[in-house]
């Protein structure tokens, strides 16, 4: 009798273990598709700093302007730019395939200097950068 007990109790044991682990992979298989196709699409976007100007308001050395052309396959959304590791948050524009866009810049906390050198980074919403480097 205790031999089938013993047996009942692992069989019932093994098939909650059984569910449990079926329930929990699909979660987990779930978050990762999402992350996968996320990726495949980031994996698309090519974008490319054509130009930037560094100009002034007043007597400040304070205006970076930036021409971001969208050289890939998927339209993206700018989110944000770095200028020399400052971080600065822009309206989300978008860019669409072939397209340029104008992004102005007013820094804070800091200025450009003539012939200086002034590293630009450029992020998209998947996460997608370009770094490059100007001279002011």
């Amino acid at each position: 009798m205790a031999n089938l007990t013993m047996l009942v109790i692992v069989v019932s044991l093994s098939s909650l273990l059984f569910v449990w682990s079926i329930s929990s992979f699909g979660a987990y298989t779930g978050g990762a598709g999402y992350w996968f196709s996320s990726r495949s699409l980031a994996n698309q976007e090519r974008l490319s700093v054509e130009s930037a100007f560094f100009t002034a308001t007043g007597s400040a050395n304070n205006i970076v302007t930036l021409y971001v052309r969208n050289v890939g396959a998927v339209q993206f959304n700018i989110a944000s730019v770095y200028i020399n590791s400052t971080l600065y948050n822009i309206a989300q524009s978008q860019v669409g395939v072939s397209q340029v866009q104008k992004v102005q810049i007013t820094l804070s906390g800091q200025t450009w200097g003539s012939g200086n050198v002034q590293t630009v980074i450029v992020a998209t919403l998947r996460g997608t950068t370009i770094r490059t480097v100007w001279t002011s």
